[in-house]
């Protein structure tokens, strides 16, 4: 089964009209068969939130690749945090200066795949919201990286992409919290991803986050997509 992964991060127009960096990030990568990708919004109100973002997708896309693929989530979890939390300290950044939420989502070529999440946004295929159960309407309440200090604050799981569902879905709340219908979405963007190329899927997507249609919209926008293309 063959994978591929497009992502893009459009800043907020009020970031822009600040001259305020985009505090979200994206990250993905493949090697030896595995693959990874990561989505982080800083908190806004944090002044290095978008240096916390761009550390933590970093960290998670390496991590992931390097450890086993059974390795436990609390131990993944743990490790990351920790580098996150030592390379900042190195930075002479504090943890509450550089707050950022996180989600990652991780797999194999045969489709399978192992996603955490900390703090909002949205993780979902076209027939499963990852980042909603039965027990819970609402997403993550307001955490991240430099809050969180709690193993159950994290959402884990695991899933299977398959011609059912055909793709995953990574956003932040910037794009998600627009957005009633969450599995009509991820499906609309899948199947259309799944009829043209990844550098045309990538234009697309850049397209949809420059015109977004929700007016006075303002939050920083990011998105990554896994597909399989079979």
């Amino acid at each position: 089964m063959k994978i591929s992964i497009s992502k893009t991060s459009v800043i907020g127009p009020t970031h822009s009209d600040l001259n305020i960096p985009n505090q979200d990030a994206v990250k993905c990568r493949k090697s030896n068969g595995r693959w990874a990708v990561a989505v982080a919004d800083g908190m806004g109100s944090r002044d290095l939130s978008h240096i916390g973002s761009k550390l933590a997708t970093r960290l998670a896309v390496t991590s992931c690749l390097a450890k086993p693929e059974d390795i436990s989530d609390k131990e993944l979890i743990t490790y990351i945090y920790k580098k996150w939390l030592s390379e900042l300290k190195v930075k002479n950044i504090e943890p509450n200066d550089a707050v950022t939420t996180l989600m990652v989502a991780w797999g194999n070529s045969k489709g399978e795949y192992r996603f955490i999440q900390l703090g909002d946004g949205v993780i979902c295929n076209s027939t499963t919201n990852h980042s909603i159960s039965n027990d819970d309407l609402f997403s993550n309440e307001t955490t991240g990286l430099g809050l969180s200090k709690k193993f159950s604050d994290w959402r884990i799981g695991r899933g299977r992409l398959n011609r059912t569902n055909g793709g995953l879905i990574l956003m932040t709340d910037g794009i998600s919290e627009d957005i009633e219908d969450h599995l009509g979405f991820c499906y609309a963007l899948v199947t259309r991803a799944q009829s043209v190329s990844p550098r045309a899927t990538k234009k697309n997507l850049k397209g949809l986050l420059h015109n977004w249609p929700t007016p006075h919209h303002t939050d920083d926008k990011t998105i990554a997509m896994v597909l399989i293309n079979e």
